[in-house]
């Protein structure tokens, strides 16, 4: 598109640096035989396995592997914001410090951020920036990976990305779309000159990319991250990161009482009080991730909206946040999670209502229930307490004559043959997992889209709409209106089993310190520090 031809542009973003002010942790006093002089964090993670470590590949590790790992060796043209910890994320200037977009949401022109080098040493540039999408976009490209760009459905939408000056590049898209600045964050830019020695097979045994942390090492069950003292934003406080492979919940919270490890992800409840009393610190926040069940509605009875209502009224979401949970979790009744910024509580909707369960099941044609079987994820990223929380689902729905087959499965699998393949297997009437509500654009298409992606089949015309206008809505408040509109919808004839918010309880020791837990999965490590011993 001639520049000269759009309509005035709106400015969007202007910062000429950005330096993370979220508190984040670090240990020297804590576990591990690092140097006095080393301030080293040793994470215990709830992944099963590390991601592939090149800039796609990273996302297969979850929300948990780009939060430890990709949003540390790399950077985005944006980033996320969540500084503000009462307050959901803001996109923020990541390797651009600015951009405009034109009126109907189909040119976005940024200018990138100056002075920048890869942990290599090479600049980045306009000319690195569309190494990358070359890489990403053009198989005629000699760097062109199909693999990658399979981990970023955005760019699928984008027409071409042209370099306008040294440290400027316009990005096109096929058609008006308001979300690629939140879509972007973690489309990473990895060193031109890293590729071109050794290609997709290097980068993903030895990553380089500009984030605040460099890649040092890495073996089956450990993963070692070093500070980075070039970082644009400033140099981390912290001189290393340990990510130890810890998937079972019970093993992390006796690595942290060892002090084999300073930090745990997904801290189980049970454990919480005794941590505390024996003087470990313990935070929480809600924030917009629900822990539910997709139902497939192309098989019966999930074609009819009665049955899923029904399971929806049948189980004790209270039960399972308090008792189970013991309030590291809130209910969840419809689509968006309170921590959302598209929430309205006039949309909360589901009760527990055992007896409207059943009379909706003899409505529909089942009044003595019916069975199915449902996959979930042993261990990762917000799984919880997996087990035992789709055990007492399991029992909730048996009261209801509702009998549940539960398949434990492997994150790596269910990545494979739902997030990739988007198929529910033939044998599942559904699958458990956890879900990033804050991922608008996945509102239309992977989640409650028609277009043949939603894995659950699910598709209304009246929310789709709504959806589609909101893809083309600039102003984000009018953008979010239209949203809560389709939620609403969506939440009424329930393609899901709303369960519970995640309130992504962790634990660590008193050697961290200045973590204050975001509205977010996103966590920023530049200011974390630690007591030295």
């Amino acid at each position: 598109m001639n520049l000269h031809r759009r309509t005035a542009r709106r400015v969007i973003a202007i910062a000429t640096a950005l330096t993370a002010t979220l508190p984040m942790a670090a240990c020297a006093g804590g576990a591990g035989d690092s140097p006095a002089t080393q301030r080293v964090l040793r994470i215990g993670s709830s992944m099963p396995s590390f991601p592939n470590l090149d800039t796609g590949g990273i996302t297969n590790g979850g929300y948990e592997g780009q939060r430890l790992i990709g949003n540390n060796i790399y950077d985005g043209l944006t980033r996320w914001d969540v500084s503000d910890t009462s307050k959901p994320r803001v996109i923020a200037p990541g390797l651009a410090t600015s951009w405009t977009v034109s009126d109907d949401s189909t040119v976005y022109d940024f200018q990138l951020r100056p002075g920048v080098t890869f942990q290599d040493g090479t600049p980045w540039n306009a000319d690195a920036a569309a190494y990358n999408f070359d890489r990403y976009l053009n198989p005629q490209a000699p760097q062109y990976s199909a693999a990658v760009i399979g981990n970023y459905p955005v760019l699928t939408r984008i027409k071409s990305v042209e370099k306008t000056g040294d440290q400027s590049i316009r990005i096109t898209m096929k058609e008006p779309y308001a979300y690629l600045l939140d879509d972007i964050y973690n489309v990473y830019m990895a060193s031109p000159d890293s590729l071109r020695k050794s290609g997709s097979d290097g980068q993903s045994a030895h990553p380089v990319g500009t984030g605040p942390f460099s890649f040092g090492s890495i073996n089956s069950q450990e993963l070692t991250l070093k500070k980075n003292p070039n970082w644009w934003g400033g140099a981390p406080k912290l001189d290393e990161i340990d990510i130890l492979l810890i998937p079972d919940n019970s093993a992390r919270v006796a690595a942290l009482r060892s002090q084999r490890v300073d930090w745990i992800e997904g801290a189980d409840p049970d454990d919480l009080a005794g941590l505390k009393a024996a003087g470990f610190v313990t935070t929480e926040r809600e924030f917009d991730w629900i822990w539910g069940w997709v139902f497939d509605l192309s098989k019966k009875p999930f074609d009819d909206p009665r049955v899923r209502q029904a399971l929806n009224y049948a189980i004790d979401r209270k039960a399972i946040a308090s008792d189970l949970l013991l309030g590291t979790a809130v209910p969840e009744t419809q689509t968006v999670p309170a921590a959302n910024p598209a929430y309205d509580a006039n949309d909360d909707h589901y009760s527990y209502d055992p007896a409207k369960a059943k009379q909706l099941l003899a409505d529909a044609g089942y009044p003595d229930g019916f069975s199915f079987s449902l996959g979930y994820i042993t261990s990762g990223s917000g799984t919880m307490k997996p087990k035992t929380m789709n055990e007492q689902l399991q029992s909730q729905l048996a009261k209801v004559g509702v009998k549940v087959n539960l398949v434990p499965t492997d994150f790596s699998v269910m990545i494979t043959s739902i997030w990739v393949n988007k198929k529910i297997p033939a044998d599942w009437g559904g699958y458990n997992a956890p879900f990033s509500m804050g991922n608008f654009s996945e509102w239309g298409s992977f989640m409650f889209g028609c277009d043949g992606q939603s894995v659950s089949h699910y598709c209304n015309p009246d929310a789709q709409k709504l959806m589609d206008e909101a893809q083309v809505t600039a102003d984000e408040k009018a953008r979010l209106a239209l949203l809560t509109q389709a939620a609403r919808i969506v939440t009424a004839e329930a393609p899901w089993l709303y369960v519970v918010n995640d309130k992504a309880p962790r634990a660590m020791t008193k050697a961290v310190t200045g973590f204050n837990q975001p509205m977010s999965w996103w966590i920023d490590f530049t200011p974390i520090s630690t007591s030295m011993s």
